[in-house]
């Protein structure tokens, strides 16, 4: 089995937005991936929530921030197949989240989002970007058009709209890293 982070926000996002990151979680299920996240919030509890209703398996990489929260909080994702508690804030458990992935997808996201990305750049992790998601996912093209952060091409950046197409290449480019 594959392990295949999603990299995406807490922020509110467009109803197509959830829409692709809900096709998402059910295609990494699908194909026998197991999906990792930052943990609670925004798009990952949407993206961990198909992941499980499609039968899939779903950690969470929890900030110490959001450890403890519970179900009254907007945070609180009850999707998490399995919860690490890294005792890390927001910024320090995205190495672990990148690290703990075979490949990323990025949704939508922001500053942290970006961080991950470069954590995943730096480690050579196949990186793919679901276009259309808005945010971070829409600049990185134009950022890095030919797919590359440096001039160092450590690993190329995948641009794809389709979020079912977006899980079959990580899951793809994840097993010939591995």
């Amino acid at each position: 089995m594959v392990q295949i982070g999603v990299l995406t926000t807490y922020d509110p996002v467009p109803l197509d937005v959830e829409e692709k990151a809900k096709r998402l979680g059910m295609a990494l299920a699908a194909r026998g991936a197991i999906l990792i996240t930052g943990g609670n919030g925004g798009l990952m509890t949407l993206v961990a929530e198909a992941a499980r209703k499609a039968g899939g398996l779903t950690v969470g990489i929890l900030a110490i921030e959001l450890e403890d929260i519970g179900p009254g909080h907007h945070w609180f994702n009850p999707y998490n197949t399995i919860k690490i508690k890294t005792g890390q804030t927001f910024t320090s458990r995205s190495s672990i989240v990148v690290r703990s992935s075979d490949a990323v997808i990025v949704v939508a996201g922001g500053v942290g989002t970006l961080t991950e990305v470069s954590i995943a750049y730096n480690l050579k992790k196949p990186i793919v970007v679901l276009k259309g998601s808005g945010m971070m996912a829409d600049k990185l093209p134009l950022m890095f058009p030919d797919g590359y952060i440096d001039h160092r091409h450590l690993v190329k950046l995948h641009f794809i709209e389709n979020p079912e197409e977006a899980a079959e290449l990580a899951i793809n480019l994840a097993k010939k890293a591995v």
